[in-house]
């Protein structure tokens, strides 16, 4: 999804970025590595062309249900997004080999998990509280299908709207989509990262428990995180007297400012909670990342 992907794209420049730590750290010109020319070729063959493809088969979709087709997206929205695509990834890797330049390692870590987190909560709460409902929404499945309204993805309830989109056509290039880019990516983060502790001299974690740390960074933190995020910020949407986002959307009132209050109010309350109860160091969450977590004075 196109409000989706410059996070996502941030994430996964930060997290390759990260994997090559070691190597980064010793390099006199780390722009100039084998890493960040890697880097730069799977944003650009591997991870671009799949938002593309996503954008020209299902337009609706891509989108968040913003656009009525193809032909309603302006071109240069088209081309910006292409590049920023790729410009996204870099920033990402960008700012995590600057965090640990300056030795700030544990920031570089939660800096690729900040980007699956955006891209989590914005398919998860958005920004009018209904992302589930758009990402749901396969206005493809039916010719003819209507554009999304508000509820239209859950009409029948979640459980089978997550069930009937699972074999979507939407899915379906989601699916293809995978088996272009995952690959790649997993290759080069296991093999950066088993590089590194080569060079370091301390035990080449197994890919086993690199591949679990990693999908446990993506989903016990990042995912994690957006969905407590969402529901506290929808609970503080309930106390200030905001009504259903569906019923609010479709009938009004439209109580858009204290709408945008609670986003202020609910995500700092939520990430607090997160950093405090899951990932601040000693507590589980920081724990199990400790596969692929680098620190001070095993990275140089």
């Amino acid at each position: 999804m196109v409000q989706v992907d410059v996070f996502w794209g941030y994430g996964w420049g930060a997290s390759l970025a990260v994997a090559a730590g070691r190597q980064l750290a010793r390099a006199e010109k780390p722009y100039e590595t084998r890493y960040h020319a890697s880097t730069i070729l799977f944003l650009a063959l591997s991870w671009a062309p799949t938002g593309l493809l996503l954008l020209i088969r299902h337009p609706s979709w891509e989108t968040m249900q913003v656009a009525r087709d193809f032909a309603h997206i302006p071109a240069w929205l088209t081309l910006a997004f292409g590049i920023t695509n790729i410009t996204q990834g870099l920033v990402g890797f960008w700012v995590g080999r600057g965090l640990m330049a300056r030795g700030r390692y544990h920031a570089a870590q939660l800096n690729w998990i900040v980007g699956y987190f955006g891209m989590f909560f914005i398919l998860l709460y958005g920004w009018d509280g209904l992302g589930y409902d758009r990402f749901l929404y396969d206005r493809d499945m039916l010719p003819g299908s209507p554009a999304w309204t508000a509820g239209a993805g859950t009409a029948a309830g979640v459980i089978p709207a997550i069930a009937a989109f699972l074999t979507s056509s939407v899915a379906v290039t989601l699916y293809i989509d995978g088996l272009w880019l995952l690959p790649p990516f997993a290759f080069l983060f296991d093999r950066w990262h088993r590089e590194g502790a080569r060079l370091a001299g301390v035990a080449e974690p197994g890919r086993g428990a690199t591949l679990a740390a990693y999908l446990f960074g993506v989903f016990g933190v990042g995912f994690a995180a957006a969905a407590v995020c969402a529901l506290v910020t929808r609970g503080v949407a309930y106390a200030l007297g905001v009504p259903d986002h569906v019923t609010r959307v479709l009938h009004g009132p439209a109580s858009t400012g204290t709408h945008i209050l609670t986003y202020f109010v609910g995500l700092p309350v939520g990430l607090a909670i997160v950093w405090f109860a899951w990932l601040r160091p000693g507590m589980p969450g920081h724990r199990w990342l400790g596969p692929i977590r680098l620190t001070p004075d095993k990275a140089t």
